[in-house]
């Protein structure tokens, strides 16, 4: 076992395990026990973490890790994973998830050429390669010269055109795996990453190969300013942190350089009140984020997809404003309440996701209903601190101004509302604020956002 780049130790404890590790996610994907080679799993995960990975020279790698050397090679040198070791460099959830997916990849197309290919070479060649792919396995031997050389020149073909495909795969699942780690929070600092390393990487990259979560994800990855703007509310306060300075004349928040003049002079300003004192603020906690998603027949298709894409959003700013994120569907009744609080285990946000990519539009609309259901979490203290329910729907339902009005009014709660392609007059005159969208792009998302 010698691999082949420069400076692994390929013995280390921790790497061994790391390709173990890699094996186990990789078995469980595939829904099978996988047993290619260590090395081949190691070399490929560092190959994208590494900044700077160096092949060895051909003249030490033995003969029977060469295809395992050309596949190495060919990845070092591709414009395509330069690119995207743009994002997999010292990101061990990302390199992982494209480690697991381009062998998956890899393996699976050999399997097929090796089944369904019409020409005898290629299933021929594709067996081959498979078999010096394995643990233990070696080289085969016994062919003439003239049948060996026509043979090389089929496995290089089908190694090439397999090897390009299991990339093209794992470029798309690695990116989707970072567009939904930036999305869940993993790069604000003081945050941390919602990814339990490699322990959640099956989970992650089954959810990034969900298609309406990749439609998603790339929606939200072109929006260089989410979650950059957030919220802070800041109040007055005598034992606050330093903020800036002031005139006046609290003694207590007095520039130690005032102390210094004169005592006339010192009397006289503070007699005007000019004495040069400390600001001080403390932050303000911000309550959670409570959100109503209509989920009723009408929804469905883009309408839902861009809601998703905002409740997405909105987790985003909850966590990075660290806050609890609360969520509820409903269509003519609500549904159970999902929560995840500001310093939730990475599982609990994924659930939260899964579920939500695989919510489908369905049923009618009772809007009231939701927002009453909302109110009755707040009053029963299902959920603390909420100061705003945002409501997204499409709905032209009758709304029961009174009632709501009295449950919002109990709940001391306010009332977002963002009306989806339509116009709602009861909805309008219930809410505080009042937004419609109708072209469902990054602009009326990030309005919904920064309301």
């Amino acid at each position: 076992m010698t691999g082949s780049l420069r400076g692994v130790d390929y013995f280390d404890p921790i790497i061994v395990y790391r390709g173990e590790r890699i094996r186990s996610i990789l078995s469980r994907v595939m829904g099978r026990e996988v047993k290619v080679k260590t090395t081949l799993l190691t070399d490929t995960y560092y190959v994208h973490y590494l900044p700077f990975p160096i092949l060895k020279l051909k003249d030490d790698i033995s003969p029977d890790e060469g295809m395992e050397y050309s596949l190495i090679e060919s990845m070092i040198t591709s414009e395509t994973v330069e690119r995207s070791r743009n994002f997999t460099i010292a990101n061990s959830t990302v390199s992982l998830a494209f480690t697991v997916s381009y062998v998956q990849n890899l393996i699976e197309e050999l399997e097929r050429v090796s089944k369904t290919s019409q020409s005898r070479e290629e299933r021929e060649a594709a067996e081959q390669i498979l078999r010096e792919l394995k643990e233990g396995e070696g080289t085969t031997s016994g062919n003439s010269e003239k049948q060996s050389q026509r043979f090389s020149e089929s496995v290089k073909r089908v190694l090439k055109q397999a090897h390009e495909k299991a990339m093209a795969k794992a470029v798309e699942d690695a990116s989707a795996v970072k567009n939904l780690e930036r999305i869940l929070g993993g790069q604000s600092a003081g945050t941390g990453s919602v990814f339990a390393a490699d322990s959640d990487v099956y989970e992650v990259l089954k959810l990034a190969r969900n298609s309406d979560m990749r439609k998603i994800l790339e929606f939200l990855s072109g929006i260089p300013k989410i979650g950059m703007t957030t919220k802070k509310r800041r109040t007055r306060y005598v034992r606050g942190e330093l903020y800036g300075y002031e005139r006046g004349i609290d003694l207590e928040r007095i520039v130690p350089s005032e102390l210094a003049l004169p005592e006339e002079l010192f009397y006289v300003k503070f007699a005007e009140g000019e004495l040069l004192l400390y600001q001080k603020e403390v932050k303000e906690a911000m309550g959670p984020i409570y959100l109503l998603l209509d989920k009723s027949g009408s929804m469905d298709g883009e309408k839902i997809l861009w809601a998703k894409a905002v409740a997405l959003a909105l987790y985003n700013r909850a966590r990075k404003e660290n806050r609890d994120f609360y969520l509820r569907f409903f269509d003519n009744i609500p549904y159970p309440l999902v929560k995840v609080s500001k310093n939730a285990k990475s599982r609990d946000a994924m659930k939260m996701v899964e579920y939500l990519s695989k919510v489908r539009g369905g049923g009618g609309t009772d809007i009231s209903r939701a927002i009453i259901a909302a109110c009755e979490d707040i009053k029963e203290g299902h959920v603390k601190g909420v100061s705003e329910v945002i409501i997204l729907t499409d709905g032209e339902d009758k709304i029961a101004e009174t009632t709501v009005r009295r449950s919002l009014k109990e709940a001391n709660s306010t009332l977002i509302s963002v009306m989806i392609r339509g116009e709602n007059a009861d909805l309008k005159r219930v809410s505080d604020v009042y937004l419609a969208v109708y072209k469902l792009d990054q602009a009326d998302l990030l309005r919904v956002i920064e309301a």
